[in-house]
């Protein structure tokens, strides 16, 4: 017992600078509230029906949890987890916009093969149709949305984006 005590000491001892190393003081977190979020799903489901088109909307926060989503009447009942999916993989890679995450699926799918089946939040899908939430310079979550085409589903994010006074760029 008293060399599994010198064990434990010794290990911590050695994993300590590790935890030093990181920079000091809190790293500043925010996340989408509901309200706004909400507010962004109704200006995405407008946009659509504006461009008479129906469509599944999804916000996560940066964490890739669900704060609100909508699947309008008509649409598959599964485009409301491929939106899910396309907000995960936005939000999971730091806010790359799906057109971006595309064109890296294109160029190396294996890697996005593997990493989709590490994703606790469900399954990641690098497509067109999803955007990051920048509000004031700062990530706050991201949106997905699926059914209508790939640039519509991006169009109507951003609309949604737009109306929350928040922007798709740092």
């Amino acid at each position: 017992m008293n060399s599994l005590k010198r064990l434990v000491v010794l290990g911590m001892t050695a994993l300590a600078p590790i935890a030093y190393a990181q920079p000091p003081g809190p790293v500043q977190v925010e996340n989408i509230s509901l309200e706004q979020a909400t507010a962004l799903i109704q200006a995405s489901i407008e946009y659509a029906k504006q461009h008479n088109v129906s469509l599944s909307v999804v916000v996560v926060d940066t964490a890739g949890h669900i704060v609100t989503g909508a699947r309008m009447n008509g649409v598959p009942f599964a485009s409301f987890d491929v939106a899910r999916g396309k907000a995960l993989a936005c939000v999971a890679t730091g806010g790359t916009p799906g057109r971006e995450l595309m064109d890296r699926y294109k160029a190396n799918p294996i890697v996005f093969g593997q990493i989709s089946s590490l994703s606790y939040g469900g399954p990641m899908f690098p497509s067109q149709g999803s955007l990051p939430i920048y509000f004031k310079g700062i990530l706050i979550g991201a949106v997905g949305a699926s059914a209508a085409s790939s640039q519509t589903d991006e169009d109507a994010g951003r609309a949604g984006i737009k109306a929350i006074g928040a922007s798709e760029t740092k």
